[in-house]
């Protein structure tokens, strides 16, 4: 039988639950006096402390901009916010449709949500605003989005395992009708799951924002900068936090354990195929030519670049060449959270956003796959 989602008469002990699919059941009584993962609680008060909102940055000079630019900068600036608005309308709708119903403790659950608010009620309205203030016609650019094979492509490489794990979700609700679902077919969903939501917060995104900061590196299209720059704040703190949640799972759930030991030449194809169209994705951008400072093969490298640290994260090893340092250095400036102020005007530091991860690991001791 499936296990109802809103019966209060279960007594919950979340301290000793597990992350995912307990066989205690789903989450029922919210409650946050005790946590048994207070760097989860921790992730989750700094997202809501990060809250800010995209009509409090103006864009009248980035209009001019745009109309000032040549079709190479229009070609690179549009393109980059259409697929922006794709990625966060998956990211928007994955960690509340298809994590929160096999969460089994209330931190974790919370932090959920408040991931797929932030993806949907800032990120995606703030592509909406930037269009809107930018564009003539902005429903004919956003229209463009299903005729761009460079972007749907994308996002259905990455889709495809939330799509999975939503489908074997509802089936377990089902299961009471003769729908059984394998428990370590749903735990193997749910790991490919956390590393498509690993790889969209940690190569597709970045990639994307190094190419928006290009612009106001430029001195041009401050205001679509700025608002890029916040995300990129948010998109740092999701992150570092998929990352915990993947390194921290792994540890304590021997499921997990086994599912990581199956599924990992399925998990290395999964970021190879996001790191080779990351790369194509630089090509499309720069088809019409380049920005000062930026062009498709300097993207390449950072795209190489980002994903030795990525990865290494998360205790796997890049396969192919890399350089050493980073080949967009300005980035960092961007980067640093702990030189940022939030919308709030607080000077919180948030220096540990970037090191809260895991233990450190041995590099070199990773295996090769």
């Amino acid at each position: 039988m499936s296990q109802a989602q809103y019966n209060l008469t279960t007594k919950t002990d979340y301290l000793h639950r597990k992350m995912f699919l307990d066989p205690a059941g789903p989450v029922t009584i919210q409650r946050f006096e005790e946590v048994k993962y207070k760097k989860i609680a921790d992730f989750d008060a700094t997202a809501q402390g990060f809250f800010w909102r995209p009509e409090e940055v103006s864009l009248t000079k980035d209009a001019g901009d745009f109309k000032e630019a040549s079709d190479a900068v229009r070609h690179i600036f549009t393109s980059n916010l259409l697929r922006q608005t794709a990625l966060d309308s998956l990211q928007g709708r994955a960690p509340t449709q298809v994590f929160t119903p096999v969460c089994s403790i209330p931190e974790l659950e919370a932090l959920m949500y408040n991931w797929g608010f932030f993806e949907t009620n800032i990120h995606s309205k703030s592509y909406s605003h930037i269009i809107r203030n930018i564009y003539n016609v902005p429903k004919e650019v956003f229209n463009t989005i299903h005729d761009t094979s460079e972007i749907v492509d994308m996002a259905s490489s990455v889709g495809k395992h939330y799509d999975t794990l939503h489908r074997l979700n509802c089936r377990k609700e089902l299961n009471d009708n003769g729908y059984a679902v394998s428990e370590k077919e749903h735990i193997k969903a749910i790991w490919m799951a956390l590393h498509a939501s690993y790889a969209l917060e940690a190569f597709r995104f970045m990639v994307s924002f190094a190419t928006s900061l290009a612009m106001v590196e430029n001195k041009i299209f401050i205001g679509n900068g700025n608002i890029i720059s916040l995300i990129l704040q948010d998109e740092l703190l999701h992150k570092a936090w998929t990352a915990y949640i993947i390194n921290q799972v792994v540890k304590e759930d021997p499921r997990f354990a086994e599912a990581k030991i199956e599924c990992e030449q399925e998990v290395y194809a999964l970021y190879m195929d996001v790191i080779r169209e990351e790369k194509a994705w630089a090509d499309y951008l720069f088809k019409k030519g380049p920005v000062i400072g930026l062009n498709a093969n300097i993207l390449k490298e950072f795209v190489d670049y980002t994903a030795v640290g990525a990865l290494k994260e998360i205790g796997i090893k890049y396969q192919s060449q890399a350089p050493k340092s980073t080949p967009i250095p300005w980035f960092n400036k961007h980067s640093d959270t702990s030189k940022k102020q939030t919308a709030l005007q607080e000077n919180e530091s948030t220096n540990y956003v970037i090191g809260v991860m895991s233990e450190k690991l041995d590099y070199d001791a990773l295996p090769a796959i």
